[in-house]
């Protein structure tokens, strides 16, 4: 059996030569290229391909946003399967990553004995999400819409949020990425994503699926 060949992108050193280390002690393992940003990524699988590409989702605020790398490597790589390796792990999160290309989301609190199972699955053409994952995206993604968007616009106004952060939060929860808020709006990624912070603390939530579940409480 040929050996799979690995890309792996993480930012933080530490953890991404750890990995490293861990996966070149398997056998069936190829790892072709280890990387620290999303520029040396593209420019490494262009001359060394790889099948699967264990990909960091939240990188840092200069680099593009998960879901805009994955659509990238999607167009770029369409053979290269993408097995997303994150500590940001809500279900929303997970459903968006999904929805957009990723084959397969680990936890990185989850044991090292999970990832390599994940590698093997995904590598193979399956999904991979643990069990409990796999119940909270399915619960996620099955909760009722807002009955009118002039109800959830009461709400927005009501939590004092300004118009342009209104804006933010109508395209994210439209499946937009703070990426292509930023491009739409001809504002710059940093002003998106302070405005969308700001909108997130004056609604009380701290994530993702905090902000979807006042979206469900709407159309309850």
């Amino acid at each position: 059996m040929k050996p799979i060949r690995i890309a792996l992108l993480d930012d933080h050193a530490v953890v991404r030569h750890g990995l490293a280390a861990r996966l070149g002690t398997e056998q069936q393992f190829d790892l072709v290229g280890v990387y620290g940003t999303s520029r040396d990524l593209m420019s490494g699988l262009a001359k060394a391909p790889a099948d699967l590409l264990l990909l960091d989702y939240a990188l840092s605020p200069d680099e593009l946003d998960g879901v805009s790398l994955i659509r990238a490597i999607r167009v770029k790589f369409p053979d290269c399967r993408i097995l997303v390796l994150s500590s940001h792990h809500d279900p929303s999160t997970v459903a968006l990553a999904l929805r957009v290309g990723a084959r397969g989301f680990v936890g990185k609190s989850e044991d090292l004995s999970d990832l390599i199972n994940a590698i093997h699955a995904v590598a193979s053409g399956t999904v991979y999400l643990n069990a409990e994952m796999s119940y909270s995206v399915a619960e996620a993604t099955t909760q009722p819409k807002p009955q009118s968007a002039d109800e959830y616009s009461d709400a927005l106004q009501a939590a004092s949020l300004s118009a342009r952060e209104q804006e933010v939060i109508r395209c994210y929860l439209e499946g937009m990425t703070v990426t292509e808020i930023a491009e739409k709006f001809k504002r710059s990624i940093k002003t998106i994503s302070t405005q969308k912070a700001s909108a997130f603390r004056k609604l009380g939530v701290t994530s993702n699926n905090g902000l979807f579940k006042i979206k469900e409480i709407l159309g309850s």
